[in-house]
């Protein structure tokens, strides 16, 4: 801009103008960018005698005049820089930290975002360690709890030499299976076998054969079952080795393959037209029964099993809850 466009007219306010005019904000931040390139200069006219392509030429006319860049954002100047760092300083003066450098408004509110985060983040790892905290005290007291039961019951001989006190380790759905761990070893359990599906944590009676590697009787402690759980009466339609197919007086089949041996050997008995129940929980079949199938034989040991519970309650090593006998 020469002279003669802008005589007797300070310098800010042609910034002003000049950034107006192009589509700028003409605020404090833009003018200290243009005032970072603004230089006095001179415009100068020459004459290449007809040969605009000619390397050397002669400068006709001399026009003082003002020259600046207008603001870029991946270019920042002294002035411009400092004017940053003075709102840093106040910026850390006023929230007492000295380690935040200033940056566009943009990157401040992402950083902003990300304190926030942080916070919310600890507070909910603080809430997650406060829980994983009270819930290792309480497997610590129910560990300890029956470790003194196994030891009283075994010191006062009340159980035979092969039963022992156990607890739910694991519920798999999807395999139909119970995992009990006993001492340190952990036993699998078809559902099949059982006469419901335990609670995670639910404490049992497991008796043991000659070599104590496979559970050979279990009765739990409480009638307490696995949440959620839907029990369906189904008609057998068809039995094809260890997989059988079966439709509920709502008419949803179900088809039911044999995921353990005990399974397996309990289909090749069933027959087309017998009646079975399906419990269901989370969309999983979790175990089947056929109705009508106990033995007497059977029966009379869960009678058995059940005495045996109630000497132990009178011994005041496991509560039994009222209205549950048997």
């Amino acid at each position: 801009m020469t002279f003669d466009k802008a005589i007797f007219t300070d310098p800010v306010t042609i910034i002003k103008t000049v950034l107006d005019a192009h589509g700028f904000v003409p605020n404090l931040e833009n003018i200290l960018s243009c005032l970072d390139s603004f230089t006095f200069a001179a415009y100068a006219r020459t004459s290449t005698k007809g040969n605009p392509d000619a390397s050397n030429g002669k400068v006709t006319e001399y026009f003082p005049c003002l020259r600046f860049e207008l603001p870029q954002k991946n270019k920042i100047g002294s002035t411009l820089q400092s004017f940053y760092d003075e709102i840093a300083r106040y910026e850390s003066k006023v929230s007492n930290d000295k380690n935040i450098p200033w940056l566009p408004d943009p990157d401040v509110k992402k950083i902003k975002d990300l304190k926030a985060e942080i916070s919310d983040l600890k507070a909910e790892n603080l809430n997650l360690q406060e829980q994983v905290s009270a819930l290792t005290q309480q497997l610590s007291r129910e560990q300890k709890s029956l470790s003194r039961a196994s030891r009283a019951l075994d010191s006062q001989r009340v159980l035979p030499d092969n039963a022992r006190i156990c607890r739910v380790e694991q519920v798999d759905l999807k395999r139909r299976l119970v995992k009990v761990k006993c001492y340190r070893k952990v036993f699998d359990v078809p559902t099949h076998i059982l006469d419901r599906v335990p609670d995670f944590q639910a404490r049992c009676l497991i008796t043991f054969g000659e070599m104590e590697d496979e559970p050979v009787g279990i009765i739990f402690f409480d009638n307490e079952e696995l949440g959620d759980i839907e029990r369906r009466v189904a008609e057998l339609l068809c039995v094809e080795g260890d997989t059988f197919k079966a439709r509920d007086s709502k008419r949803n089949e179900f088809q039911i393959k044999a995921v353990n041996d005990v399974e397996s050997e309990s289909i090749k008995s069933l027959r087309r037209g017998m009646k079975v129940v399906v419990s269901i929980a989370d969309g999983y079949v979790v175990r089947f029964s056929v109705l009508g199938s106990i033995p007497s034989g059977q029966f009379v040991s869960r009678i058995n099993e059940k005495f045996i519970v109630h000497d132990i309650a009178r011994n005041q090593l496991i509560t039994i809850p009222d209205g549950n006998d048997d």
